[in-house]
């Protein structure tokens, strides 16, 4: 809930920016450029990464050291120390983006005009952890970024400021997930003056049209063959770059990054799902509708390749996929 507007020249609120991945630094950097009063900056703590397991800085972390603003990284954003910070900074505003923990209501309190989240989906559609995935995934044709007052719930505060964008009939979540990054520091820039000023008017969600977008894990990208070359192809975008998309060929692992939608007669249809139709400049493989011609592709030990330059050595009818138990 906003609280009484203290008339200040813009520069002069007190903001306290909470992010930690890829996604959040475009609006820091944006802030920053802006010339706000960014008193401290709240990441998530380092952590190892890579098969060495090197503790790497978080993207906005190092933003933050390369640019010489306090940064603050801990483990708990909910701890006394950080409750008694927060309260002693007198801080205005706290601005959050893809932070990764979750915010108590006590703390929500605190800043003069409470806090306010950049999350990357037209809410309430796609509350949760994977909204950029989840609208290529289920074939929206439209997304975009939400400026939303914070409560306790997740995702369900008051609507401030919405942006819409339309997804590009190709664009992978990688590619989506850059767009929504620039997009959302653009928006915050543009919407403070007016927030600050009182000058907008809070929307409650719908509950009735709200959905959420879970968790992408590594099994998210496994392909069944028997849903439609539609279906699979957007499963393959919206897994890109990461989990990835993958199937079985020979029982070993084969990653997908890539496909075409091949449209087929439904009634001449002789091939089962996950069957070769064709090895000829590349695999095309039958889907429960339609098929598919695979790109990029990369077997298991590897390279990443197109799948023209190995498919000469497999035949018709070979199956891609495996039986689920």
């Amino acid at each position: 809930m906003q609280k009484k507007n203290k008339t200040k020249s813009l520069p002069d609120y007190k903001i306290i920016f909470m992010g930690t991945p890829d996604f959040a630094v475009p609006t820091l950097k944006a802030l920053d450029e802006a010339n706000y009063q960014i008193i401290a900056v709240i990441s998530q703590p380092n952590r190892a990464k890579g098969r060495k397991q090197i503790v790497t800085d978080t993207p906005v972390a190092a933003y933050a050291n390369a640019n010489n603003l306090k940064l603050l990284q801990p483990e708990s954003i909910n701890s006394e120390e950080m409750k008694n910070y927060l309260k002693e900074s007198k801080v205005d505003l706290i601005i959050t983006a893809a932070y990764g923990q979750i915010i108590t209501e006590e703390i929500l309190e605190i800043p003069t005009f409470g806090c306010i989240n950049i999350h990357a989906s037209l809410l309430p559609k796609y509350r949760g952890a994977s909204p950029i995935n989840a609208a290529i995934i289920n074939a929206e044709e439209v997304t975009g970024i939400t400026i939303m007052q914070m409560d306790k719930g997740m995702d369900t505060g008051d609507i401030l400021h919405q942006v819409e964008i339309p997804i590009k009939v190709d664009e992978t979540a990688g590619e989506l997930f850059d767009r929504l990054a620039t997009l959302g520091a653009d928006s915050i820039v543009s919407f403070l003056p007016d927030f600050f000023d009182g000058n907008f008017k809070p929307i409650k969600q719908d509950e009735s049209k709200a959905s959420y977008a879970m968790k992408m894990h590594r099994d998210v990208g496994e392909i069944d063959w028997q849903k439609s070359a539609s279906e699979i192809s957007n499963l393959i975008r919206g897994t890109q770059p990461w989990p990835g998309s993958f199937t079985f060929f020979d029982d070993k692992r084969v990653k997908v990054f890539s496909a075409i939608v091949i449209s087929q007669d439904s009634v001449s249809q002789i091939y089962k799902p996950g069957e070769l139709i064709s090895c000829d400049d590349g695999f095309t493989v039958q889907c429960g509708k339609d098929a598919l011609k695979l790109g990029k592709i990369q077997f298991a030990s590897g390279k990443k390749m197109d799948s023209s330059i190995c498919s000469h050595n497999y035949e018709e009818r070979q199956k891609f996929g495996r039986v689920k138990t």
